[in-house]
């Protein structure tokens, strides 16, 4: 795999983390959360999601 490859993987990615990440923020924000808390939280789920896609990206192609 090329590093073009791996670039638009990664983009993909982090796309997909950064759209989970928003969406638990918002509906944890919806939900009546501090807004400082909302942002943790979204962090929190962009960080476990892209780490678990790395994960399974390197599963996959080692």
């Amino acid at each position: 795999m090329n590093t073009t490859t791996r670039m638009l993987w990664l983009a993909l990615m982090l796309l997909f983390g950064l759209v989970i990440g928003v969406a638990a923020g918002i509906l944890d924000w919806a939900g009546g959360t501090n807004p400082f808390l909302a942002v943790e939280h979204a962090a929190g789920s962009f960080a476990g999601v892209l780490a678990l896609l790395l994960a399974i990206y390197y599963f996959v192609t080692r």
